[in-house]
């Protein structure tokens, strides 16, 4: 057995291989925690105390603990004699095992309890933090069974300076650039070897002043307590630990990019979500929450374009106004789309995706409702919410992936255009395939901002993200910087004209063999352009005066007006009704700032329109005076920054989601009724894997049932002249309940009876600003079904201007 001389203190020397491994144990460990810190996001929520609790113990017992005993297994005592080495006490060890993970996770989470970084915080967690190394340190050192250890007091205090000095300076840096969205992967890891710094500077720095003493009596023989073989191959597997977790976050991260690069190039969903400050809900990445809907939308013709004015698009966008009529359809919808093979046939890949076609007789519209809502429940348990919160889809269509692939390179040292040629010598000419992003649009309050934080997402600021979701979309900043500050106000957008009486301008814009557009505020793209009159109601002498300017256009109401305030016989009554008259008809004309307008002819009639009191926040009715006019054909969509030329057949879909209206629950149970058929051939024929269809011919993608609850196509215009008499009951889920029918309507109810109306713009005349418009009536079509929604005021309006165009032409 071994000796040396009692009270005496023991030569050592330093294996410069170990230390070296200790540091890069420490800097693997430091690594590690900061990366598990980097996916937290908030303070509560199960999800975060995980990430917690895994980066106090990747800190505290790999960078710390595991560091500390590599370190020491660089000792070796006298001549290297295996009998003279440092031996352990197990109950040391593992006290100061978990010591430097409690005190470590207290630091963690001082700094991660709010969003801000404050100097008092930086500078208690950096202590902290020092304390849980130097604490470790030297209760390991403690715990050595063979050996007193002596201190120089100067050392003591130099190393726990470094200790605490370096932590705090690393762990600043790091939720500095953290909170800033700054935070690259390079930046992590710098924070993390300057903060294997303070770990190791400290260690050897006491080490510098540690000399050995054998314990009296103890025998020199490394058999007794832990050996220094067995802390080596314990703290190795505990690095080798952090190295698996380091290389899953960085086959998830590739996974993650390589999964968005795709979907740049497909149809997908994503959720903007904005908290009451107007900071954005993205990813730990900084990326949207988004799911794929499909690969791409097929167009089976060249008109059949998928935009805001196409029948799917307006059927999607009113379901999403009533997620409750469609929560409990989803599990019929993804056993449909199980059955019929479709998801499979979507992936990226397959050899079908490029065309991603239905089998069978299958109609493809009607399949790509499915997916969207099962792309929206999806999303909703991403997000862990009820499908009913999830929000309202937005309604424009981003194009992604459309930058070619040098300009990819170049989006965030300049912003290139898309349109300007290119140096087919300096960059490849590829362009990336199209994609399409639809976005649900939702405002939170503290509380939901709060359990989607527990969740696992961050709040950002815009400008703090904006880079990485372009990446990630494959277009520039400047196409999508504009798109998140629309949808920052679009929840609160006017979506409903104020009570009173207002007066309107219905605009329409011819367009060659597809009908018309109308013309709507940029702001508020479902209502009218108008003018809030200052009185509350019309009184019965106001009425009449509005009915003798019936068919006069904007000029001559202007000059009628004007004159009669200079005429003595006229009463200060009737003169002050005038000119609140000519104020509004003028302040009208001001923001439509069109030559068109001045010919407009006003409709006396007073139209009823819901509305919605923002000051009590009471629902109610206004009235509506609206001069109309069918502009020229060649009148510019853009007229200035206040109105334009829009979809009509998305602005008819537009007229029945306002709140509390009864049409909603109508919808809902036409769309019960337009799968309800498909969901039975499911159950039918779900053993073969196929589906009868609903009666269509594989080519007949788009055609279309009467119960189907949808836009009427930008070539058509259906007039509906009468409603049911059914009666609405409160919300409900269910397709059972959600309308009172009259016990003698029948099974369906009673017949809704609509004029189709086709617009053939056939000829335009040269110097006339009114084209020859011919309109055919193709007859009557009938629709059974209690599903009659209530004619708006708008239809009234498209088929007085409509059938007054008529007229003139005969």
């Amino acid at each position: 057995m071994a000796t040396v001389a009692p009270n005496s203190f023991v030569f050592h020397s330093y294996d410069p291989g170990f230390i070296v491994l200790s540091y890069v144990v420490s800097v693997i460990g430091c690594t590690t925690a900061l990366e598990l810190l980097h996916r937290r996001t908030s303070s509560k929520g199960l999800y975060n105390w995980y990430l917690l609790v895994g980066a106090a113990t990747a800190m505290g017992a790999v960078a710390i603990w595991a560091m500390h005993f590599i370190g020491n297994r660089a000792i070796n005592m006298q001549d290297g004699s295996l009998a003279l080495q440092i031996g352990y006490s197990p109950a040391y060890s593992a006290g100061s095992f978990f010591l430097p993970i409690c005190f470590v996770g207290v630091a963690f989470y001082l700094f991660t309890i709010t969003e801000q970084v404050t100097v008092l915080g930086i500078i208690i967690g950096g202590f902290l933090a020092g304390f849980a190394i130097c604490g470790m340190h030297y209760l390991g050192q403690g715990g050595i069974s063979n050996y007193h250890a002596v201190y120089d007091w100067r050392y003591v205090l130099g190393s726990a300076i470094i200790a605490v000095v370096a932590a705090t300076v690393a762990l600043g840096i790091f939720f500095y650039f953290k909170s800033g969205w700054t935070n690259r992967w390079w930046k992590r890891i710098a924070s993390a070897a300057l903060l294997a710094v303070a770990v190791s500077g400290m260690h050897w720095v006491a080490t510098a002043g540690t000399n050995y003493v054998p314990r009296p009596g103890a025998s020199m023989s490394n058999q007794q307590g832990l050996s220094r073989r067995t802390t080596v191959v314990v703290v190795l597997c505990l690095a080798v630990g952090c190295c698996i977790t380091l290389i899953v976050f960085a086959a998830i991260g590739q996974r993650s990019r390589q999964l968005y690069a795709n979907r740049a190039q497909q149809v997908v969903l994503a959720c903007a979500t904005f908290d009451q400050e107007g900071r954005i809900l993205v990813t730990p990445g900084g990326l949207l929450p988004c799911r794929k809907i499909t690969n791409s939308y097929i167009e089976r013709s060249f008109d059949d374009i998928f935009t805001i004015e196409h029948p799917v698009f307006c059927w999607i966008f009113r379901a999403s106004r009533y997620w409750q009529g469609v929560v409990d359809m989803i599990p019929g919808m993804r056993s449909h789309i199980r059955i019929t093979n479709y998801a499979k046939r979507s992936r990226p890949g397959s050899a079908v995706a490029a065309r991603d076609v239905p089998e069978g007789n299958e109609d493809y519209s009607q399949v790509f409702k499915e997916l969207f809502c099962v792309a929206a429940a999806d999303l909703a348990g991403m997000l862990n919410e009820p499908l009913e919160n999830l929000g309202v889809l937005h309604d424009q269509i981003m194009s992604t992936g459309t930058l070619k692939k040098s300009a990819r390179a170049k989006m965030f040292s300049h912003y290139p255009d898309r349109n300007a040629p290119e140096d087919t010598e300096r960059a490849s000419t590829t362009v990336f395939g199209r994609g399409q992003l639809l976005f649900i649009v939702r405002e939170v309050n503290k509380l939901e901002a709060n359990h989607l934080l527990s969740s696992g997402y961050r709040f950002a600021q815009v400008h703090q993200v904006i880079e990485p979701m372009a990446r990630s979309m494959q277009i520039t900043v400047k196409e999508l910087q504009p798109r998140l500050d629309r949808m920052r106000v679009y929840p609160m957008l006017p979506r409903m004209l104020e009570p009173g009486v207002h007066l309107g301008c219905f605009a329409l814009r011819p367009l060659f063999q597809r009908g018309f557009e109308i013309l709507v505020p940029k702001d508020a793209k479902n209502l009218l352009p108008t003018v809030k009159l200052p009185f509350r109601n019309l009184e019965d002498w106001q009425i009449s005066f509005i009915n003798r300017f019936e068919d006069w256009d904007v000029s001559k109401c202007l000059q009628w007006l004007s004159k009669q305030s200079v005429i003595e016989t006229v009463s200060e009554r009737d003169k002050v009704f005038f000119g609140q008259l000519y104020n509004g008809i003028y302040a009208l004309s001001q923001q439509i700032n069109a030559e068109f307008f001045q010919i407009a002819r006003l409709t006396a009639r007073r139209f009823t329109t819901p509305s919605f009191d923002s000051e009590t926040g009471q629902s109610g009715t206004c009235q509506v005076i609206a001069f109309r006019i069918i502009a020229d054909v060649h009148q510019s969509k853009l007229l200035n920054d206040r109105v334009e030329f829009t979809s009509i057949p998305f602005f008819l879909a537009q007229q029945h989601i306002f709140p509390n209206s009864g049409d909603h629950r109508l919808f809902a149970r036409r769309m019960h009724r337009e799968f309800a058929a498909m969901f039975d051939q499911t159950k039918h024929h779900g053993s073969s894997g196929t589906v009868a269809g609903v009666g269509k011919s594989p080519h007949s993608f788009f055609t279309r049932t009467p119960t189907t609850p949808t836009a009427p196509r930008a070539s058509q215009y259906y007039g509906r002249r009468s409603t049911s008499p059914a009666t609405v009951r409160e919300d409900n889920s269910s397709e059972k309940g959600l309308v009172d029918m009259d016990p003698g309507m029948g099974a369906f109810g009673g017949i809704h009876v609509s004029n189709e109306v086709t617009i053939d713009v056939s000829e335009v005349r040269r110097g006339d600003s009114s084209p020859n418009i011919e309109m055919s009536n193709l007859g009557v079509r009938t629709e059974a079904g209690v599903d009659s929604e209530k004619e708006t005021f708008i239809d009234e309006l498209m088929a007085i201007t409509i059938q007054e165009r008529r007229q003139q032409k005969q």
